[in-house]
C-alpha cells in the first residue's frame, strides 16, 4: 500500500498557512449554504417544521402544557440530531469524492487540519440554520402564547448546539468510515438511542440524547413518565454538557486520525 499523500504539498512556492487554509474552507462551505438550491430546501424545512408542530399545538389549551416537551423531544432530540448526522455524514463524502480529492490535494494543509477546519466550517454554517429553526418555534410557541416560552429558551438554544455539534462530529465519522453511514447511524440509534437509552438504569447514560434531555429536563412534565425516568438516573447538566463536547472532540479526532492514514485515489488514478 502507498504511504498516504499529504495535503500539506506546497505548490508553485507557498507556504502553508493554517488560517488561510481555513478562510479557504470556510468560504467553499458557506458557498453550498448560500445556494438557492439550499434556500429553497431550508425554507421547505421550516414550513414542514410548523406542520410537525400542529399536533403538539392544535390550540392554546393544549399548546399549553404539549408545546414545550415535543419542542424538547421531537424537536431537539429527534429531528435535530437526525438531520445533524445525516448533514456532516454528507458533507465529509462529498469531500471523499474523487474530484474534491484532486482539488484537496493541491492544496498546503495538513489532512488532520483539514478535517479539523471542514468540521468547524460546516456546524457553524449549520448553527446557523437551525438558528432559523428554533425561531420558527419559538415563533409558534408565541403564537398560542405557550406560558414560561421565555425561559425554556435558553435551555433549548443550549441543547440545539451541543446537539449539533455532537452528532455532526457522529456523522463526520461514520461518513469517514463508510459510504453507507446511515446504516451505520440507523443501527446506533436503534441499539444505543432507543434501546439502550431508554433503560432507566446507569447504562442509559452512554446515549448522547439521553445526556441531552437531562439538560432539558425541566420540560418534561414527570407525568408523562420521561421525568420520572430521568430522575432515576440523573445527571447532571453541566457534567452532560462537558461529556457532549469531549465526544464531539473525540469523534473528530478519531476521524481526522483515520483520514490522516487513509489512501486515497482522485479521478485521474481511478481512470488508469
Amino acid at each position: 500500500m502507498n504511504a498516504p499523500v499529504s495535503l500539506a504539498r506546497t505548490v508553485a512556492g507557498v507556504a502553508p498557512n493554517a488560517w488561510h487554509a481555513f478562510g479557504g474552507i470556510w468560504r467553499l462551505t458557506v458557498r453550498r449554504y448560500l445556494s438557492l438550491g439550499h434556500a429553497l430546501k431550508l425554507v421547505g424545512m421550516l414550513a414542514a417544521l410548523v406542520v410537525f408542530s400542529i399536533p403538539a399545538a392544535p390550540n392554546p389549551g393544549a399548546a399549553a402544557t404539549d408545546f414545550l416537551p415535543w419542542a424538547a423531544t421531537f424537536y431537539i432530540c429527534f429531528l435535530t440530531p437526525l438531520i445533524a448526522f445525516i448533514a456532516g455524514g454528507g458533507a465529509i463524502r462529498d469531500d471523499l469524492a474523487a474530484g474534491s480529492i484532486d482539488y484537496l490535494f493541491t492544496r498546503p494543509v495538513t489532512r488532520p487540519a483539514f478535517v479539523v477546519f471542514r468540521f468547524l466550517s460546516h456546524v457553524a454554517c449549520l448553527q446557523l440554520n437551525f438558528l432559523l429553526a428554533l425561531a420558527t418555534v419559538v415563533g409558534v410557541g408565541l403564537f398560542h402564547r405557550v406560558p414560561d416560552l421565555a425561559a425554556a429558551v435558553p435551555q433549548l438554544l443550549l441543547a440545539q448546539v451541543l446537539v449539533i455539534t455532537v452528532f455532526s462530529a457522529f456523522g463526520f465519522l461514520c461518513g469517514m468510515l463508510t459510504s453507507r453511514y446511515i446504516i451505520v447511524g440507523l443501527a446506533y440509534g436503534a441499539i444505543i438511542e432507543v434501546g439502550l437509552g431508554s433503560v432507566p438504569t446507569q447504562i442509559s447514560r452512554i446515549s448522547m440524547l439521553r445526556q441531552t434531555m437531562s439538560i432539558v429536563q425541566s420540560l418534561l412534565p414527570d407525568e408523562r413518565g420521561l421525568g420520572q425516568k430521568l430522575q432515576l438516573v440523573a445527571v447532571n447538566p453541566a457534567g452532560a454538557v462537558v461529556l457532549l463536547i469531549v465526544l464531539a472532540i473525540a469523534m473528530i479526532a478519531v476521524t481526522a486520525l483515520v483520514f490522516r492514514w487513509r489512501e486515497l485515489l482522485g479521478s485521474a488514478a481511478r481512470e488508469n
